[in-house]
């Protein structure tokens, strides 16, 4: 780096152009030409028509190729603070719930990660009936363990298809299940055929 750039980079911000602390943005755009996970935010407190350049965001666990990915929408409202109070170093803290944009609905004893469309996984940890739910936005979709008696439920509106190496489906009651290989094997100690 060259010297002139050196000095330049560790030249004080003065203390007039300095934010301290947080403030609110609106995400503007999410199409990181990088792919770096970073958006473009416009700045309530500065300016409703000027955008940000690229702007890092912080999320948990982030490390090559790996890492906790949920990411803002454009018109969400999130938290942004300033490297040493520099508004020229944005970073995205988190994402703000509010009147607009309310939580999703869930009981002090969940934690929910819910989707834009509503896909939701649910960790219950209410006491006697813990459960961890995986839904589609239908809500008639799920999978469900449930831990009181150590079971798992699957429920569908539709067909329930499972495959490996081959081709096995399995229907719902009242529905003819079809078994399809070079050869199918049954084995059990006991068995009815009705």
């Amino acid at each position: 780096m060259p010297l002139g750039d050196l000095v330049s980079l560790l030249a004080p911000v003065e203390a007039s152009d300095r934010i301290n602390g947080v403030t609110i943005a609106i995400v503007t755009n999410v199409q990181d030409p990088k792919k770096l996970g970073r958006v473009k935010v416009k700045l309530p407190l500065l300016s409703m028509d000027d955008e940000s350049d690229w702007v890092r965001m912080l999320t948990p666990m982030a490390g090559n190729g790996q890492g906790f990915y949920c990411f803002p929408q454009v018109n969400d409202e999130v938290l942004v603070g300033f490297e040493q109070g520099d508004p020229q170093r944005p970073y995205v803290l988190g994402a703000l719930w509010s009147a607009s944009a309310m939580p999703p609905q869930a009981a002090v004893s969940q934690r929910q990660l819910v989707s834009r469309s509503g896909h939701k996984i649910i960790l219950d940890d209410t006491e006697g009936s813990e459960r961890v739910e995986i839904r589609d936005r239908t809500g008639k979709n799920r999978i469900t363990i449930i831990s009181k008696d150590n079971s798992l439920v699957i429920e569908t509106e539709g067909e329930i298809t499972i495959q490996a190496k081959g081709k096995l489906t399995l229907s719902g009651k009242g529905v003819d299940i079809d078994a399809q290989g070079s050869q199918v094997n049954f084995k059990a100690s006991q068995m009815e055929v009705k």
